[in-house]
């Protein structure tokens, strides 16, 4: 299997991996920016499908940053939202290692790209995918501080 084909299962698996977790969350905010996260990643998946069939593609703007920094500013002025949380903090920080390993690979695909759009489309995935990996890190800071020490059980398997 070459890079290719692990980055398209990479983000296969992330936009259902990213289904469950907001499924789980509990809270309305942070289960709209799982699905934010699922989205981009079946865009990423369709544009690594069209790109595997030979097509020339141009990924269209993620508005996930501007949505969810939204969502997190409101979240953090109304912390008792976070009280009815019911997710697996463990599955934030999984989260975080899968988007970080997507960014590695597709930084890879750009270095190895022949054409110049190929290795836009690569890095603009990468970007975005760094851009959720901060996400994470910011929603994981807001319930720490939110929840009693201790809290957050276990959800959502692993995307990797």
């Amino acid at each position: 299997m070459d890079s290719m084909d692990v980055a398209f299962g990479k983000e296969g698996d992330g936009k259902g991996y990213y289904l469950r977790c907001g499924a789980e969350a509990g809270i309305p905010g942070l289960s709209r920016i799982f699905d934010m996260f699922s989205e981009d990643e079946g865009r990423h998946a369709d544009a690594l499908r069209a790109l595997q069939g030979g097509a020339r593609v141009e990924l269209s703007h993620s508005a996930t940053l501007d949505g969810a920094r939204s969502i997190l500013r409101r979240l953090s002025v109304e912390e008792a939202a976070l009280s009815s949380f019911n997710g697996d903090l463990g599955c934030y920080g999984s989260a975080m290692d899968f988007e970080a390993a997507n960014v590695r690979l597709c930084g890879q695909l750009a270095r190895e790209a022949g054409a110049g759009w190929e290795r836009e489309l690569f890095l603009k995935i990468a970007a975005e995918d760094e851009i959720h990996f901060t996400l994470l890190e910011h929603m994981c800071d807001l319930l720490k501080t939110a929840l009693p020490a201790g809290a957050g059980r276990a959800g959502a398997t692993d995307a990797n």
